[in-house]
């Protein structure tokens, strides 16, 4: 009897024995890590940039990630991602990956809220051209497919826009984007994102009505270009407006630059006098379309512009940013003249200072330059009326 209570102590002993055993080695199998890595030393805790093509296998996966030294059982991950349904969540794409892992902490790290992105934030008022220098400077785009994309009439009807290119669409704002994208898909993006903003604007407006969404878009633009501050874009627009009820060449110079590509510095007699239909000195109207892709802002100044009597504006060239508004030709070119006087007085303390300074440094001659009216008046005026 004694015996045989002691056999069955000492069964009980081993199977539990066993049974610790499994468990610790069930435990190191889910979540043991790689002793060492092919691609990162056994001290390194920096994380790898790990790629997951289209169209991979979970067996694929496993082996890559168990020969790049990332997992340590690749059978054991394999058969944990399909009793646990996470092979089905495997989205291909880049991924940052600690350097050793378990199996249990890859399921984790390979959710798609963890794939590898980019930030990247356009400005207002930027051309597609400009845009594309952007996201260059963080994706291997093709600027030739870029821009043909830009201009394509069909792709732009297949994002649900009814003009002869997506200019003008490609909403400003910041954006995550995965770690490697397709012209195709930065445009994309950035055209439903207009169609989000704008769907929240209000529908009723006296522009959509005369001109259709692309006269607004595009009378968006040309406000966004010549707008420096906020608050003076609807009476911009409402200028713009007035200007063209009344069948008055526009005169922004923000067209013509848009049409020679010339986005910065003075621009030339013959540069005014180009014969394009985005000169809006030559040619009445609106342009045929967005001389660059502006924000809600403009783009609301633009849908409500602001009812004023206002036909001319004229910047002031005092370093504030804002423009002289006026009703009559006389008083507008009262006004370019004081604006004038503001140039000089600028150009006198600029020149005061340089007398001043021994060696100026490239802060002072950088910031002078980017005011755009102290060494170069900016060439963005409303002309009188013909």
């Amino acid at each position: 009897m004694g015996k045989s209570r002691t056999k069955k102590t000492s069964l009980s002993l081993w199977l539990g024995f066993a049974i610790v055993i499994g468990v610790l080695f069930c435990g190191y199998l889910l979540f043991g890590k790689p002793l060492g890595s092919l691609e990162a030393s056994p001290s390194s805790n920096e994380k790898v940039l790990y790629e997951i093509p289209k169209n991979t296998s979970l067996s694929s996966l496993a082996q890559d990630l168990h020969a790049k030294g990332l997992i340590a059982f690749p059978e054991v991950f394999k058969v944990f991602f399909k009793l646990t349904g996470r092979e089905k969540h495997i989205r291909a794409g880049f991924y940052y990956l600690p350097p050793r892992n378990s199996v249990v902490g890859m399921g984790a790290e390979l959710r798609s809220e963890n794939m590898a992105t980019h930030t990247v934030t356009i400005p207002e008022g930027k051309a597609s051209w400009e845009i594309y220098g952007i996201f260059k400077r963080y994706f291997s785009l093709d600027s030739v497919a870029f821009d043909s994309l830009v201009h394509d009439s069909s792709f732009a009807l297949s994002l649900g826009i009814k003009a002869p290119g997506v200019e003008g669409y490609l909403f400003p704002d910041t954006y995550i984007l995965p770690w490697r994208i397709t012209e195709q898909d930065v445009l994309r993006c950035m055209v439903n994102r207009f169609q989000e903003v704008t769907a929240m604007l209000p529908p009723d407006s006296e522009v959509l009505k005369q001109y259709g969404t692309h006269g607004w878009v595009t009378l968006a633009s040309i406000v966004e270009k010549e707008a420096a501050v906020s608050s003076e874009k609807r009476l911009i627009a409402g200028v713009f407006y007035n200007r063209l009820q009344q069948g008055w060449s526009l005169g922004a110079d923000p067209t013509t630059r848009f049409a020679l590509r010339k986005l910065t510095g003075p621009l030339s007699e013959a540069d005014l006098d180009v014969n394009s239909p985005y000169n809006t000195r030559l040619y009445s109207g609106l342009p045929p379309g967005p001389v660059c892709n502006p924000g809600r802002e403009a783009l609301m100044a633009a849908l409500q512009p602001q009812k004023t009597k206002m036909m001319f504006f004229v910047a002031k060239d005092d370093g504030s940013r804002e423009h002289y508004f006026s009703s009559s030709n006389l008083e507008h070119n009262a006004f370019k003249a004081l604006a004038a006087a503001n140039r000089q007085r600028r150009q006198e303390e600029l020149d005061s200072l340089s007398r001043n300074t021994s060696a100026p440094s490239d802060k002072t001659l950088s910031d002078t330059q980017n005011t755009g009216s102290v060494i170069h008046p900016t060439n963005t005026r409303i002309s009188a009326a013909p």
